[in-house]
């Protein structure tokens, strides 16, 4: 079953570590992407990333869900980030447009 966009709220803390929105997670922290690769940090197997990821209110996982759901992909063209194809093998999810498309349902519900 899909997760609607109209259901998916913003949270001021993070539902696992409850850090606020704008700072870092704690250690440990289920909710946390890897910097490096984008998967569940405290799994993902990465070694050597100092980089900590920060609380937007929104949890990576549902913005992905958005991306995958609104085809919204991006990749690094000539200095700036642009729309790109899914099976493009330079393109990643865009977490940019997912968040305004969350922010602009949620305004309108």
């Amino acid at each position: 079953m899909a997760t609607l966009i109209k259901d998916m709220i913003r949270r001021e803390y993070c539902h696992d570590c409850g850090t606020s929105i704008g700072f870092e997670h704690a250690d440990g922290c289920d909710n946390e992407a890897c910097t490096d690769c984008g998967l569940q940090k405290i799994s993902c197997g990465c070694e050597g990333v100092n980089s900590r990821e920060r609380w937007t209110g929104i949890p990576r996982l549902r913005m992905l869900q958005i991306c995958e759901e609104q085809d919204l992909y991006t990749t690094w063209s000539d200095g700036g980030w642009v729309p790109a194809q899914k099976d493009d093998p330079n393109s990643m999810h865009d977490l940019n447009r997912a968040a305004a498309v969350l922010m602009r349902e949620k305004n309108n519900v």
